[in-house]
């Protein structure tokens, strides 16, 4: 790909914005028609932690197309200069308009993990020019770390509604109606968010969501028996924002963490309790007695990747994945195929402590849900593959059907012939 500098020239779209913008990550990117001229346009989002939340943060780039597979980044597309840690970019036609709108998802603070983040709604004009969503259009001021989201039409009233997820939050639906969202949470569906996919699992003619969570191969699940809680403060008012992890067990909330890795953020715990025996089976709130007040809290109900059932009114039921998609979290879904019904799940996350461990067990894993929603998975039906997959794409490569697997700092992986011969669900 080619992406024109405003002297005219080309260059490569990575030594682009690798010299441009060096604390950079792409996190997401879309293809889609911009300005009507049916050729696909980019659009890319950026976020990481290492920069400052302000204007030394590399903000989102839209390129056109030219119609020849050449991209000039676009100085004025009307999208603020909203220095945020990027999660994810969809595009839709929200408003009914016959252009591409774009949602942009905001993760996180790079100095505050935890505290809500606002997400935002830009409409086209038609011609590659974005403006935020008007107030009363859609609220997403502050509704928390989000790392997904989709839009579809979700009671097949023409108009796309979109399905917004994340880290510490519930499965939310903002439904359209003809221009204005509703929002509504999910059920008892706070989790640890990655990944959400719409479609028809089971052949009602209603768009479900697969959706990708932490899974139960932790120490976060064994054993417990209530919420998983993220508690946010500066506990020490040193200055800056502290977490603490809890879990569950016969209602009594106790600290993920040990004693030495809570003291790496928090020394003032070393002088208060000197041995480990000072803390064992101690409560969080024993542990951190009175500073352990005026927080903002977070719970995550499930852990479990799941499948949630549209009724066809807009309420959803929560339904399990198999034990096989459970061994790590799930970071991308993508359909097995043309076989109806069945689909791909792919994840993984090393970036972790070694007293959490690495979550690698996770193969790219097929598995099917039928009219009934009887659940399988079928595990080995690829070569083994190793990594964090963090997106699984179909593409006509050579006049084949290939499977594309994108992975965190390794490159992609191309598959060609997935399925056995003789093969069936």
């Amino acid at each position: 790909m080619l992406i024109q500098q405003k002297n005219g020239g080309f260059i490569s779209s990575d030594t682009a914005l690798f010299n441009k913008y060096r604390m950079a990550e792409d996190v997401d990117a879309i293809f889609f028609d911009a300005n009507g001229d049916k050729a696909p346009d980019l659009f890319i989002a950026s976020g990481g932690n290492e920069p400052a939340a302000n204007q030394n943060f590399p903000g989102d780039h839209l390129y056109l197309n030219n119609g020849k597979g050449q991209f000039t980044l676009v100085e004025n597309s009307g999208l603020p200069a909203i220095y945020q840690n990027r999660s994810c970019v969809k595009a839709a036609d929200v408003d009914n308009d016959g252009d591409q709108d774009l949602f942009l998802g905001t993760l996180s603070s790079p100095s505050a993990y935890g505290l809500p983040q606002s997400s935002y709604l830009y409409l086209n004009d038609g011609t590659g020019h974005f403006s935020k969503a008007p107030d009363g259009m859609i609220n997403l001021d502050k509704i928390g770390i989000v790392t997904t989201g989709a839009f579809t039409d979700i009671n097949k009233d023409g108009w796309i509604d979109l399905v917004v997820s994340g880290e510490w939050m519930p499965v939310k639906i903002y439904m359209n109606q003809k221009g204005k969202f509703t929002e509504k949470d999910i059920s008892q569906s706070s989790g640890l968010w990655q990944t959400i996919y719409t479609t028809d699992v089971n052949g009602d003619g209603q768009q479900d969501i697969l959706a990708g969570n932490w899974g139960h191969n932790s120490k976060l699940w064994a054993g417990r028996n209530g919420p998983v809680k993220l508690y946010i403060k500066d506990f020490d008012n040193n200055g800056s924002v502290e977490q603490v992890m809890t879990y569950t067990v016969n209602n009594e909330e106790y600290p993920f963490l040990a004693k030495d890795e809570l003291e790496r953020a928090l020394p003032v715990l070393k002088k208060a309790y000197l041995n480990y025996s000072d803390v064992a089976g101690k409560t969080v709130q024993y542990m951190f007695y009175d500073l352990f007040k005026n927080y903002v809290e977070l719970k995550a109900e499930t852990l479990s990747s799941s499948v949630f059932i549209n009724d066809g009114n807009g309420n959803f039921v929560r339904k399990d994945l198999p034990d096989d998609l459970q061994l790590a979290p799930v970071m991308a879904f993508a359909p097995f195929g043309s076989v109806a019904g069945s689909y791909w799940a792919g994840g993984n996350y090393y970036g972790v402590i070694p007293y959490e461990g690495r979550y690698d067990a996770l193969q790219p894993t097929a598995f099917t849900i039928d009219k009934d929603l009887s659940i399988g998975a079928v595990r080995n039906l690829l070569p083994e593959i190793n990594g964090e997959i963090r997106d699984i794409k179909w593409i006509n490569y050579g006049g084949e059907q290939t499977l594309v697997l994108a992975f965190n700092n390794k490159g992609l992986t191309f598959i060609r012939q997935i399925k056995p011969k003789g093969y069936e669900f």
